[in-house]
């Protein structure tokens, strides 16, 4: 009777063990292909950015800079993508396991290429969108700057829970003047400029941007919290990089003579 219950126990054990190795893989397999899907979908998107015609020399500066922007993202994804084991949920580069707990007793996966990535694009689409409407030097570099202090305060949010809601606070507060800024500007160009394509166009990409990074402090806060897995906190993430920049850069390059305009007509944003 012992042995028998012995080797009932036993077979329940193998089989919780298989139950957990499989939903390990399934996580990681959820997480890996994203990446993958999100990498390729952002070296396509550079690809036709760079290689894009144009008649126009000035034009070429946003396809330069809109190609960059993803050609980045698709670096970001392709390093953090990289598993020797999908059995395990540590990627080989870009993932480390964080400090916020998984309700699992242990930790979520911390995905720091990810701000790296963020810090380096995330200024890119300002720029973008200042020469759209005309920003000065300083106005741009204002922007930018404030950006990546932004981006900065996550990350030690994100890396260190204890200082979660402390480096949280000051991020949206940045968060708030960066979207204040540049919503205000290029309202005033779409008002002022004499196209009303370009200032559709100018209104529809301030949407994009406005409402897409909105969201990121939202999953932040989501992920942090454990209110979600860790597959759909990269899915998540990818679609917003992916609507952010690559969506984002197909509107800016959708009409050339739009931006060859945009380049002509200096706006000094107050």
């Amino acid at each position: 009777s012992q042995r028998k219950a012995r080797r009932s126990w036993l077979k329940v054990c193998r089989k919780g063990t298989l139950v957990l190795r499989s939903a390990v893989m399934t996580v990681s397999n959820c997480t890996v292909s994203t990446l993958w899907v999100a990498c390729g979908v952002f070296t396509v998107s550079a690809l036709i950015f760079l290689f894009k015609e144009r008649s126009h020399v000035k034009a070429k500066q946003y396809n330069y800079v809109t190609a960059l922007m993803n050609f980045v993202a698709a670096a970001a994804y392709f390093l953090m993508a990289l598993q020797p084991d999908p059995t395990t949920p540590e990627a080989f580069f870009g993932v480390v396991v964080g400090s916020a707990p998984n309700g699992q007793g242990s930790f979520r996966d911390l995905y720091w290429l990810r701000y790296l990535s963020w810090a380096a694009t995330t200024p890119l689409i300002l720029l973008d969108m200042g020469m759209l409407a005309g920003f000065d030097f300083w106005e741009n570099f204002l922007l930018i700057v404030l950006d990546i202090l932004m981006i900065a305060c996550g990350y030690v949010g994100a890396a260190e829970d204890a200082l979660e809601f402390k480096a949280f606070a000051p991020g949206m507060v940045l968060f708030v003047i960066v979207m204040f800024r540049l919503a205000n500007g290029v309202q005033l160009a779409a008002q002022t400029d004499d196209s009303d394509d370009k200032a559709a166009k100018m209104g529809l990409l301030l949407g994009i941007t406005v409402v897409t990074w909105a969201c990121y402090p939202l999953f932040y806060l989501l992920c942090q919290q454990n209110l979600i897995s860790e597959c759909a906190e990269v899915i998540s993430f990818a679609v917003l990089d992916v609507v952010s920049k690559a969506v984002f850069g197909f509107v800016l390059l959708r009409d050339e003579d739009m931006l060859v305009d945009s380049t002509e007509i200096p706006q000094v944003v107050g």
